[in-house]
């Protein structure tokens, strides 16, 4: 574990500096990739922060939707392998038609809904955001 600063509040660091020194200094095709890299430094930053939990709590909720004992596992690595196994089989289940219909497709739905919301927090909160005013939530 390192002091501070932290990788996040680095990569934050570099994509103001990103903004402010280098996108405002320039134009056209080198300011539309200074704006891309800004903004990957920021998602890379979100995803640090947050991929623990967003992960653990996908794998316990596909575990409960699946019927599953949620499974002991440690390290992040061992996490999303878990994660992707189950999402494996919950993409084989829907491809067996068995959340064509039923509660059992309420809660598949649920469940892929709060997946993909947390994967907008990293990838694009702003996009999340429009979303949840849009149906006023």
């Amino acid at each position: 574990m390192q002091d501070r600063p932290t990788a996040i509040e680095l990569l934050e660091a570099a994509a103001d500096f990103v903004e402010r020194e280098i996108v405002t200094a320039t134009s056209g095709r080198v300011q539309f990739q200074s704006r891309v890299v800004a903004n990957v430094m920021r998602i890379v930053a979100r995803e640090v922060a947050s991929e623990d939990s967003m992960v653990r709590a996908e794998v316990r909720a596909l575990a409960d939707l699946l019927g599953r004992e949620h499974p002991h596992v440690h390290s992040l690595a061992d996490v999303s392998k878990a994660a992707t196994a189950l999402n494996e089989e919950l993409s084989k289940r829907i491809r067996a038609g068995d959340a064509d219909s039923g509660s059992w497709r309420t809660d598949v739905l649920k469940v892929v809904r709060a997946a993909v919301e947390d994967k907008l927090r990293v990838a694009n909160p702003r996009y999340l955001e429009a979303d949840l005013a849009i149906r006023g939530g």
